[in-house]
């Protein structure tokens, strides 16, 4: 009878120390290590999102922010490729140091899932998420032209990255695909003079995806221009708008006199677009990103097919076409409401979440 009772108490220690709170085994919680470039409030913003799904799937996340250079990411992926994590998540620096923690991930059998930046599509990459920047750009460009804009002023993001880059292509390419001249702007960018009868960029300037930075290049396009040397800007996100339009501000401007338009849709320039400060934005949030990263890593955890390479979708409005109820958030809380009450579309597999192309 003693070793029976004895044989019981081993018994239920085994299921007490093998089951974590809630009926989980511990040895089975998937742990994802995700890191970040830079401490940026878009990345910040879809990685509270990312957590937030990820706590309740059971998941453990370890998170890395980085400061902007290569060597940081290189060194985190090493990291959780030693602690033997489940899947790793990466909002990276450049494309050569994403090539490198591919080949390492993959040699270690570890799935590697991007957000936001396009890495390279190379052995290893077992996930995208993102957005056409080239077609976010191109509604901005659409906006100028239906304002009848001709002098803009361009602040674009962190130069280098393909997502500047290709938010200022598709802004060119709105007023060309609306039969309007621009010169030799697309194979000129950035260079002084360039442009066409219907399209000059009369200023350019980068200021990093912040708001000081890019206050710092309209004040200086302000003094060199004058307040009637342009009537519009494409300020490449809000953050970077904020600064602009204090500037303008300063200045003495009338915001509502010039055409502004930008990307990222936070809840700030839901207001700015209401009230007539800025003209247009698009809801393009990594809330929504990252939503879909966590789509995907699941289905790979179950063995199951998903998309590999996404464009997230995203709203364009202006004043005339605003509607808050549809817009997708960009705090956590909020959106997880949202989210909940089918206030936007989220499933990976509804036909508004398109495929790259440029990713098989």
């Amino acid at each position: 009878m003693k070793r029976i009772a004895l044989a019981a108490v081993a018994l239920v220690m085994c299921v007490a120390t093998g089951f974590a709170a809630g009926g989980k085994e511990q040895s089975k919680q998937k742990v994802i290590g995700y890191y970040m470039d830079a401490s940026d409030d878009y990345y910040k913003a879809g990685f509270d999102v990312f957590k937030a799904l990820a706590t309740e799937a059971g998941w453990k996340v370890l998170d890395v922010v980085g400061q902007g250079t290569a060597p940081e990411q290189l060194a985190a992926v090493e990291n959780f490729i030693t602690q033997k994590v489940d899947a790793i998540v990466v909002v990276q620096n450049s494309p050569q140091t994403t090539s490198e923690c591919l080949k390492l991930a993959k040699a270690a059998g570890i799935p590697e899932f991007h957000l936001t930046h396009n890495p390279p599509n190379e052995a290893g990459l077992a996930g995208f998420a993102g957005f056409d920047w080239v077609y976010d750009g191109e509604l901005a460009g659409q906006s100028a032209v239906k304002y009848g804009a001709k002098k803009i002023v361009m602040i674009e993001g962190k130069l280098g990255q393909g997502t500047a880059a290709g938010q200022t292509q598709g802004f060119l390419q709105g007023y060309q695909k609306a039969g309007k001249d621009i010169g030799n702007l697309l194979t000129n960018v950035g260079v002084k003079g360039a442009g066409g009868k219907d399209l000059e960029i009369v200023f350019w300037g980068s200021g990093g995806w912040f708001a000081d930075p890019a206050k710092k290049v309209m004040q200086d396009a302000i003094t060199t221009l004058g307040p009637n040397g342009f009537d519009g800007a494409y300020v490449q996100n809000d953050e970077m708008m904020t600064g602009a339009l204090q500037a303008m501000q300063e200045a003495g401007l009338d915001t509502g006199k010039y055409w502004l338009g930008s990307s990222n849709g936070k809840e700030k320039s839901w207001n700015w677009v209401a009230t007539g400060q800025t003209t247009m934005d698009v809801n393009q949030c990594p809330t929504l990103e990252a939503d879909i990263a966590f789509q995907q890593i699941t289905a790979n955890f179950a063995g199951k097919p998903y998309k590999k390479a996404v464009y997230v979708n995203f709203l364009p409005f202006d004043k005339a076409t605003l509607d808050m109820n549809k817009m997708v958030p960009w705090i956590r809380d909020d959106y997880m409401k949202k989210r909940a009450a089918g206030a936007f579309k989220y499933d990976i597999n509804d036909a508004v979440f398109r495929e790259n192309p440029d990713y098989k």
